[in-house]
């Protein structure tokens, strides 16, 4: 689904988007992907995007799933929601305001997973390595959650 530039740019300027962030897991690590785009362009991320309309939230995580990493996921369980806010800066169209649900995967294979456009990096990372990286709060934070419960 494709929105126009100056429409996209109202959206953004006026309300938080709905985003669902994948916490896909592969034998007991979970996929991070370095962002080439604003906001926290360089930094580690989880893959995912925006919910259409009508579309479900499990719906939205299995094509995010395919559309950035090529992989075909079981979706588990909504982990936690959070929210993202980044002032606009030089290599932004106006400030951003997210709401992010954050939805537990289990990833089928990993032979063929392929980034999309927006990514030029992907670590795997258990919860000891997550730890030792700068993270953001909105990515340290679901994941502190899942691997907890994991664990527990």
């Amino acid at each position: 689904m494709f929105i126009p530039e100056n429409d996209y740019k109202k959206i953004l300027s006026t309300m938080p988007i709905l985003c669902v962030d994948l916490i896909i897991f592969f034998d007991g690590k979970c996929l991070l992907l370095k962002r080439k785009n604003e906001p926290v362009k360089g930094q580690y991320w989880f893959p995912g995007g925006r919910v259409y309309k009508m579309e479900t939230i499990k719906e939205t995580a299995l094509r995010k799933a395919k559309e950035e990493v090529n992989l075909d996921c079981q979706f588990q369980e909504i982990i936690s929601i959070e929210e993202s806010m980044f002032k606009q800066n030089k290599n932004m169209m106006t400030d951003i305001h997210t709401v992010n649900i954050c939805c537990k995967l289990v990833a089928d294979s990993i032979s063929e997973i392929s980034l999309e456009k927006q990514h030029n990096g992907n670590i795997w990372v258990t919860t000891d390595s997550a730890k030792k990286m700068e993270l953001h709060p909105c990515v340290m934070g679901p994941l502190e959650k899942v691997f907890d419960q994991d664990e527990g």
